[in-house]
C-alpha cells in the first residue's frame, strides 16, 4: 500500500530515536514496518551490539525509515597504494562518518494528506476501526460504506488529518492482545506522566510573557506555511518542528524533538493556560501524543496542520475528542 502511515509499537515506554545519515559506502538498510534491531542483525549477519556501536545508539529502540548501517565500509587502502602516506589518508577518507539529524515526524504524502488502510483477509470494520483507534462510522463516512461489507484489496481512507508519526522498535513477540490494549497502555502512560507533575500557576513572569507576545507574533508572520515532514524551516513545517523554530526564534532555546518527548521531557502541565502555552493531542493517529501547537487565547491554537501553519479551535470535535493537556516549557516561569 503506497503512501501510508507506518507504526511500531512497544510496551508502556515511548521515546524516537535520531535518524543516522550513514556514509555512502557503508551499506545500510531502512528500517521498515515490524522490524527490530534483533531482526535486522540476524538479516545481516552482524549483532545488535555492533548495530549500535556502528550506529552511535545509545537505545535499542528503532523507528521506521530510519537508515542503519549494517555493514561498516570497506578499506579503500588496498586499491590505492601501499604507501605509508596513501594508506593514511585513504584510510582518513573512507573512514565511516555518523550525522545525527533529528527528523522525527512524517507527513501523509497521498491524495488530500489521507491516511489509507488496504483490506486484509480476515479484516473487518471493527477489527480495522480498532487498529486506528477510530470508530466504525467514521471510517463508513469517510469511505461512503452504505454497510459493514468490505473486500479484500479494497482500500480504505482512515483520516485525512495530517499528523505526527510514531515509531518504536517492535518487541519480538507482539500479540495480538497487546495490539488491541495499546491505546488502553498509552493512555495509562499519558495519565502517569501528568499525574507527577505538579501543576504550573496560570500567571506567567513579565519576561515570559513578553516572550509569548513575541512567539505569538512571529507564529502568525508564518501563517499559510506548507507543511513538510521533518520541517524547521519557513520552507516548510511539521508541528514540533514549528514550534522549535518559533520558540528559537525569540531567543527561548528548544532542541529539536517530536510531539512526544516535549510532552515527557520538556514541558510541565498547568491548569489555566495563558497564550504562548503548548498544547498537546493524542490519537491524532497513533494512540499517544502525536501533535502540538501554540495555544493563542479563546480556545485557539496556532499549529502545522496538513494543510500547513493555521488555526484551529480546540472545541472543534476533532480536537475535543483528542485534546490532552495545556503545558509550559520548563525553562521559563
Amino acid at each position: 500500500m503506497n503512501n501510508k502511515w507506518k507504526i511500531v509499537l512497544t510496551g508502556v515506554t515511548f521515546s524516537l530515536a535520531l535518524f543516522i545519515a550513514p556514509d555512502a559506502q557503508a551499506s545500510t538498510y531502512t528500517v521498515k514496518h515490524g522490524d527490530t534491531l534483533t531482526k535486522i542483525a540476524k538479516a545481516h549477519n552482524t549483532t545488535i551490539n555492533q548495530l549500535k556501536q556502528w550506529n552511535k545508539l545509545s537505545q535499542d529502540r528503532i523507528f521506521i525509515a530510519q537508515k542503519l548501517v549494517v555493514a561498516p565500509a570497506k578499506s579503500a587502502v588496498s586499491t590505492v597504494s601501499k604507501s605509508p602516506a596513501v594508506t593514511k589518508a585513504a584510510t582518513a577518507t573512507t573512514k565511516t562518518k555518523t550525522t545525527a539529524v533529528s527528523v522525527v515526524e512524517e507527513k501523509v504524502e497521498s491524495p488530500q494528506n489521507a491516511l489509507s488502510h488496504t483490506v486484509m483477509k480476515g479484516d473487518n470494520l471493527t477489527k480495522i476501526a480498532k487498529k486506528y483507534s477510530i470508530s466504525v462510522a467514521s471510517i463508513k463516512q469517510l469511505n461512503n460504506l452504505k454497510s459493514d461489507a468490505i473486500k479484500v484489496g479494497q482500500k480504505l481512507t482512515i483520516s485525512q488529518q495530517s499528523t505526527e508519526d510514531l515509531a518504536i522498535e517492535a518487541p519480538s513477540a507482539k500479540t495480538v492482545e497487546a495490539e488491541i490494549n495499546f491505546n488502553q497502555t498509552a493512555d495509562e502512560a499519558i495519565e502517569k506522566q501528568l499525574k507527577k507533575e505538579v501543576a504550573l500557576p496560570g500567571k506567567v513572569s513579565q519576561q515570559t510573557e513578553r516572550l509569548y507576545g513575541q512567539a505569538i507574533q512571529a507564529a502568525n508572520a508564518v501563517l499559510g506555511t506548507p507543511y513538510k515532514y521533518g520541517g524547521t524551516t519557513v520552507d516548510g513545517f511539521d508541528c514540533s518542528g514549528f514550534v522549535n523554530y518559533i520558540f528559537n526564534s525569540v531567543g527561548v532555546q528548544m532542541d529539536r524533538k517530536s510531539s512526544l518527548m516535549y510532552f515527557e521531557q520538556d514541558t510541565t502541565k498547568v491548569t489555566q493556560p495563558v497564550p504562548g502555552d503548548l498544547v498537546f493531542f493524542k490519537n491524532t493517529f497513533i494512540p499517544t501524543i502525536s501533535h502540538m501547537g501554540i495555544y493563542l487565547g479563546n480556545n485557539e491554537f496556532i499549529h502545522a496542520g496538513s494543510k500547513g501553519i493555521t488555526i484551529s479551535n480546540i472545541g472543534e470535535k476533532y480536537w475535543s475528542e483528542r485534546f490532552v493537556a495545556y503545558k509550559r516549557l520548563n525553562n521559563l516561569k
